[in-house]
C-alpha cells in the first residue's frame, strides 16, 4: 500500500511535471530563511490564483513565538491593525490595533465604494531611519550629503523593504520578524471537479513551520499544490540597530592628511580627529594646531558643483543646513581647508575623497581674503573675484529696485541654480571649463537681465536696451565689460572660431586662461559696482 507521498511523487512521474515545482522548492527556502535576500517582501498579493506566492510579514512581541509556530494559517493579514472600540462585559474599551503583541510594517485599507486599495507604511519605521518618502510612494533613506538609499520599494501589488533596515529596526524593538505565506501550485489554470486530497506534507522546524497539501483527480492526470507557512527571524542585539546610543562608531575614521614636505620628499602627515589636535588653550601642546592649513587640488570640488544638493563658494562648501565645511579657494589653483575643520565639519564619508586630492603644502598659502577673515575677524576683508562678482550684482540689483521698484535681472530658473557654481576663475588652461565658465558668466551677468521693464530700443537686445534706459536716466554708464563678455561667447564658443575670434585674441584673450576669466570678472565686478554707485547716487 503506498503512503500519500508516494501517490503525490507517482502523478508527478506519470505526467512528468516539475517535481520543484510542485514540492514548492522555491517557495520552501523563503519560509525557511525569510531574509536570504537584500531586498525582503513584507507584502505581496496574486494576481490569479496560481501566480506567485501571496505574502505578509509583521512584528510580533517574542513572547508569542510558540504560539506562532504552533500552526500555518495566516494569524494576521495586511487588513488587520485597525483601531476602534471593543466592547466587553466590563465595558467599551479603546484598542489602538496593535496591543495585542502585533505591530504592523504595512497596512492596507481598501476602499469598497471606490474598489481601490491603498497601503501604509508603518511611520514608526519611516520616523526612527527619517525616511524620504518620493512621489511614487517608495521610501529612501538620505545621508549627509543628500544621496539617496532605497530603503522600501512600494508597487501595485508587492511592498519589499531593505532587509538591513529591516534587522536595524528588530533589534531596536526587540520584536520577531513574521511572516506569513499562502502559495498555490496546479498543472492546469482551470480546477477540475472532484479533485481530492492525495497527500500532506508537515514540517515544523525552530523558527519556522509549513504544510503542503496535494490534490488530485480519480484519473490522476491534474495536480494542485497548496502551501501554508509561518516564518520567525529572532531579533539581534539591540545594539545591531546603530541608532543612537549604538550608532556606529566614527572615532577611527579620521584619516591622516599632509601638513609638510619632508627634505627627502616625503609628506608629514597627522590625523584630522580634532580631539587630537593642538588649539589656543593649551590641549595637545605637542600636535600641529587645529588650524593647521591642508591644500587640495581644486577638482576636489568637482563632485559637488555638479550636485544641487551643494553649495560651493570661495569660501565654503555645504550641503543644505546639514553640513558646511569652511574652505579657501579664493586662489583658484588650490582649495585650502584646516586640519581641524577636515574632522569637526567634514563628513566621515568624505574625507577619503579630499584624501585623494591633496597636495604637498610646499609652496603653497592661505589667501589675504581667509587671513582678514578667520584670523582677523575684519569686516573689511577683501573679496575674492567671484564672491566680489556676486556681491556686486547683489549691489545693482538693490539699487534698481529702490529706483523702479523691482531688481535688474530675473531669479534664475530652477534648472539653472547650479550657474553660480559654475561661476569661477578656471584652475588651469582647458578650454572645457574656460567655456563652462563663460557660458554661465553670461547667463548671469547678460541673459538674466529683465528685459521686460527696459527701454525699447531700435536694436533690440538686453545689453542695448539697458544702454537706452540709462541714457533716458542720464547715467553716463560704460558697459562695455558686458558687450566684450558678450563678444567672447559669441567669438570663442557658440560659434567656430574666425576673424573675431582673432581679433578677441588681441583685444581680451591672451591664451592664458585663468588670467583672462579673473581679467573679464574683475571689470564686470567693477562696472556693477559703478553702476550702483550711479543708480543710487541719481535716485537721491
Amino acid at each position: 500500500m503506498k503512503n500519500d507521498l508516494e501517490v503525490v511523487d507517482e502523478v508527478i512521474r506519470t505526467n512528468q511535471f516539475d517535481e520543484p515545482h510542485f514540492k514548492q522548492a522555491d517557495v520552501i527556502q523563503l519560509v525557511e530563511d525569510p531574509f536570504g535576500s537584500v531586498w525582503t517582501t513584507v507584502y505581496q498579493a496574486r494576481e490569479g490564483l496560481y501566480s506567485y506566492p501571496s505574502i505578509f510579514a509583521c512584528l510580533a512581541d517574542p513572547t508569542l513565538e510558540c504560539e506562532i509556530l504552533q500552526r500555518t494559517d495566516w494569524l494576521r493579514h495586511a487588513e488587520s491593525f485597525n483601531p476602534g472600540f471593543t466592547e466587553t462585559g466590563y465595558g467599551v474599551f479603546y484598542e489602538n490595533g496593535h496591543d495585542d503583541g502585533f505591530d504592523f510594517l504595512v497596512k492596507a485599507i481598501y476602499f469598497h465604494s471606490l474598489q481601490q486599495w491603498q497601503f501604509h507604511v508603518s511611520q514608526e519605521f519611516v520616523f526612527l531611519f527619517s525616511l524620504f518618502r518620493e512621489k511614487d510612494g517608495s521610501y529612501y533613506a538620505i545621508d549627509k550629503c543628500g544621496r539617496k538609499e532605497q530603503v522600501v520599494d512600494v508597487d501595485e501589488n508587492v511592498i519589499k523593504f531593505r532587509t538591513s533596515y529591516l534587522m536595524r529596526y528588530m533589534a531596536a524593538r526587540q520584536m520577531l520578524y513574521v511572516q506569513f505565506i499562502d502559495s498555490r501550485r496546479s498543472s492546469s489554470p482551470n480546477y477540475p471537479m472532484r479533485a481530492e486530497n492525495i497527500g500532506t506534507e508537515n514540517h515544523q522546524g525552530d523558527v519556522h513551520h509549513y504544510e503542503i497539501w496535494y490534490q488530485s483527480t480519480e484519473s490522476r492526470d491534474y495536480l494542485f499544490s497548496m502551501l501554508y507557512a509561518r516564518s520567525i527571524v529572532r531579533p539581534d542585539d539591540v545594539s545591531k540597530c546603530k541608532i543612537w546610543p549604538y550608532e556606529d562608531d566614527e572615532s577611527e575614521d579620521y584619516p591622516e592628511f599632509a601638513i609638510e614636505e619632508l627634505p627627502n620628499g616625503d609628506l608629514e602627515r597627522f590625523s584630522c580627529n580634532p580631539d587630537k589636535l593642538g588649539n589656543y588653550f593649551g590641549e595637545n601642546p605637542n600636535a600641529p594646531q587645529y588650524l593647521t592649513p591642508v591644500f587640495f587640488s581644486p577638482d576636489v570640488l568637482d563632485r559637488y558643483r555638479g550636485n544641487p544638493n551643494f553649495q560651493v563658494t570661495e569660501r565654503s562648501l555645504s550641503c543644505g543646513t546639514q553640513w558646511k565645511l569652511e574652505i579657501d579657494n579664493a586662489i583658484s589653483e588650490r582649495v585650502m581647508v584646516y586640519l581641524g575643520d577636515l574632522g569637526r565639519d567634514l563628513p566621515a564619508s568624505e574625507r577619503r575623497h579630499f584624501l585623494d586630492h591633496e597636495i604637498s603644502p610646499t609652496g603653497q598659502h592661505i589667501s589675504e581674503t581667509a587671513v582678514a577673515q578667520d584670523f582677523f575677524c575684519s569686516f573689511d576683508a577683501p573679496m575674492g573675484p567671484v564672491t566680489a562678482l556676486f556681491s556686486a550684482r547683489c549691489k545693482l540689483d538693490e539699487a534698481w529696485a529702490t529706483r523702479f521698484g523691482h531688481p535688474l535681472y530675473r531669479p534664475a530658473h530652477p534648472d539653472e541654480n547650479d550657474m553660480e557654481k559654475l561661476i569661477r576663475i578656471p584652475a588651469g588652461n582647458g578650454r572645457q571649463e574656460f567655456d563652462t565658465v563663460i557660458l554661465n558668466l553670461t547667463k548671469y551677468c547678460i541673459d538674466y537681465i529683465d528685459e521686460s521693464a527696459l527701454s525699447v530700443c531700435e536694436n533690440g537686445g538686453s545689453i542695448n536696451k539697458l544702454e537706452s534706459t540709462l541714457r533716458e536716466l542720464k547715467i553716463d554708464a560704460d558697459i562695455k565689460p558686458l558687450r566684450d563678455l558678450q563678444n567672447v561667447r559669441s567669438s570663442s564658443i557658440a560659434h567656430a572660431k574666425g576673424k573675431n575670434y582673432e581679433k578677441l585674441s588681441d583685444d581680451l584673450l591672451t591664451g592664458d586662461r585663468p588670467r583672462d576669466v579673473a581679467r573679464i570678472i574683475e571689470r564686470l565686478t567693477d562696472m556693477m559696482n559703478d553702476l550702483a554707485s550711479d543708480i543710487s547716487a541719481a535716485t537721491t
